[in-house]
């Protein structure tokens, strides 16, 4: 059973997770020849201010 750990920005809708859920499950299926019941994906949503890059917290512009 494949494990999908998904990390991402909080603010996104149920229904565009829905989506993401949705697609991802079908190409993991379709890409090991799988059950989709076999695919458990997990979201992690990290509010903006706990996000850095580049050693510059969100919203990531150089000062």
């Amino acid at each position: 059973m494949p494990v999908v750990r998904i990390e991402m920005l909080e603010g996104r809708s149920e229904e565009m997770k829905g989506s993401m859920i949705r697609e991802v499950t079908d190409a993991m299926a379709r890409s090991l020849n799988i059950e989709k019941e076999e695919v458990d994906i997990l979201i992690s949503e990290i509010k903006r201010n706990d996000w850095a890059k580049g050693g510059v917290s969100w919203p990531w512009k150089k000062p």
